[in-house]
């Protein structure tokens, strides 16, 4: 029987419940969520429970279906519901959290495939692989002293901008497509008192420390005019797991209880608009504040290869365990057959006639075409993964001999070409973010009142990455020297087409280094069209005794 549900079990697995009715400062009364937030909630909880995959996307609940069972990222079969003779023995909400997969595993076809199957990291490996090749490269961030004195420690834990965005943000942000940045002067300790700006100096409430929302957990909001929060509602956890509420608009902010109560405001703060930002990969085209995950596609593949594993694992270990047919008359009324010592399983003796013969046992066997197209539709499902992260190795690579090969472990890596597109793409969008909370920073510390130093903030990513292997790099130099070394026939063309080839092997430069590299290569060109064909190497430095004759035939 599966463990019973508890309230605990079943708030862990449903996530944020809606928002209580509160009544703001103002006076108007707000008792529902965005309808942009409905529409999108289970999503996010799904992108980040794809890309964090163990326990919690094993575990994750996504709402229930029409016979009342948990929808969970292991999909269902019809055959696995419970019958009406089993009632009230299977649980809606699982096991604890914190318990052993193992828990379940027991007769229940459903909970054996969902403890036994590992949880694909598609979107985390994709994740990993693009941001170590980013930061990989050293970011190059200017600004005033008191922003380069917060990028020392940004959360007030010691952290640096690095490890803040290398390690949080920029996963985050990748994988859900935005998130909400709160930017806040320190919490006055216990016990102390603030009386003069020598207090606030003190106690270090001068600097700012910055944390992130999840966008599951901002379920309120309006926007001003250019799109930036006018006010919003956050849904904030304690370390006890008492839930609480805080508004913010750009004067004021206030705290409430999980029953909607005002426990605390409204406080004023200085800084002249909500400290919180919400920074987009990309945005949705029909939505206003939604942001647009790069990942989806990859999660969406991770869920049909977590669930076509599962139909392997389950088909391997029932046809582990083979049928055995025999005669009729050894079945006893329990339906069970004797078997002596040693596992022998004894056979029917027929006599009649002028002598005996013994009726055998047959084993069944199972058919093997369905586990067959199991493995190539996973392996299908792992190339296609591979294919929208970019981590295959491009047609003609040594080892391929198809259209693209999908590889595994440490041997991934990124095309030169697309790959540099993509990276750059991600690296312009995480550059901007960082300008962004830099911006906001500023804002926050200067108490609303920005100083003129605010323009010389400077973050700059990498836009250009290595992804050539070093034979394919050696390969490629070599071959554009004989290239080089062979123009100066058609000056004109010959240059529109080096120019090309040098921006497909040198992606992401900056438009003043192509410049450069144009320059010399017209120099080049016209000093080896004036010099004419009269060349070392060419036709024309041949003798005459030399040159092939071509009127006379082949031998």
């Amino acid at each position: 029987m599966a463990l019973a549900p508890n309230s605990a079990v079943l708030a862990y697995l449903n996530g944020p419940a809606g928002i209580p009715r509160l009544k703001l400062p103002d006076g108007r009364v707000v008792d529902r969520p965005h309808p942009e937030w409905l529409m999108h909630q289970l999503r996010w909880r799904w992108l980040l429970d794809s890309w964090e995959g163990g326990e919690a996307y094993r575990m994750a609940v996504y709402g229930f279906d029409p016979q009342g069972m948990p929808v969970r990222n292991l999909i269902r079969h019809k055959r696995e519901y419970p019958s009406a003779f089993d009632a009230g023995t299977s649980s809606q909400g699982g096991r604890p959290p914190g318990s052993d997969p193992a828990a379940q595993a027991t007769d229940d076809d459903y909970e054996l495939r969902r403890a036994r199957t590992p949880v694909p990291t598609f979107v985390a490996e994709a994740v990993e692989a693009h941001l170590a090749r980013i930061y990989s490269r050293e970011v190059h961030r200017e600004g005033p002293e008191r922003l380069v004195a917060w990028w020392r420690d940004v959360d007030g834990r010691g952290a640096t901008i690095d490890d803040w965005m290398v390690g949080t943000i920029a996963p985050l942000l990748m994988v859900l497509g935005q998130l909400d940045i709160i930017i806040d002067h320190p919490a006055i300790p216990a016990g102390e008192e603030v009386r003069s700006r020598a207090d606030e100096v003190r106690l270090g409430l001068d600097s700012c420390v910055a944390s992130y929302i999840l966008p599951e957990n901002l379920t309120w909001w309006s926007l001003d005019r250019l799109g930036g929060y006018s006010e919003c509602l956050v849904r904030e956890v304690a370390d006890d797991g008492e839930v609480r509420w805080r508004y913010w608009d750009a004067r004021i902010w206030a705290a409430y209880d999980s029953a909607g109560a005002l426990v605390r405001g409204p406080v004023e703060h200085p800084f002249g608009r909500v400290p919180v930002i919400r920074l987009f990969d990309r945005r949705r085209p029909r939505s206003r504040n939604i942001g647009l995950p790069r990942y989806e596609s990859i999660a969406e593949i991770q869920r049909e290869f977590y669930n076509r594993d599962s139909e392997l694992i389950l088909s391997d270990t029932t046809q582990a365990h083979p049928l055995l047919q025999g005669p009729e008359d050894y079945v006893q009324a329990d339906g069970t057959i004797p078997i002596g010592p040693n596992w022998l399983l004894p056979k029917k003796k027929n006599t009649g006639g002028s002598g005996a013969t013994y009726e055998g046992f047959d084993v069944v066997p199972f058919p093997k075409e369905g586990a067959d197209s199991i493995r190539l539709n996973k392996a299908d499902l792992r190339d296609a993964a591979d294919r929208a992260a970019l981590l295959l190795k491009p047609a003609g690579g040594a080892g391929t001999s198809g259209s693209t090969v999908g590889q595994s472990g440490i041997s991934k890596r990124l095309d030169q070409a697309a790959g540099n597109d993509l990276l750059g793409k991600i690296a312009a969008m995480l550059g901007r973010a960082e300008r962004q909370i830099a911006e906001l920073v500023l804002l926050v510390l200067d108490d609303g009142k920005p100083r003129g130093d605010a323009a010389a903030l400077r973050v700059n990513y990498p836009t250009q990455f290595d992804l050539f292997t070093a034979e394919e790099l050696a390969r490629a130099i070599s071959q554009f020297q004989g290239i080089v070394a062979a123009a100066g026939h058609a000056p004109a063309t010959e240059s529109q087409l080096m120019r090309k080839l040098v921006r497909l092997m040198l992606p992401g430069l900056e438009d003043g280094d192509y410049a450069g590299f144009d320059a010399e290569i017209d120099a080049y060109l016209d000093s080896r069209s004036a010099s004419g064909p009269a060349r070392a190497g060419s036709p024309d430095e041949l003798s005459p005794g030399s040159r092939p004759d071509c009127s006379k035939s082949a031998p």
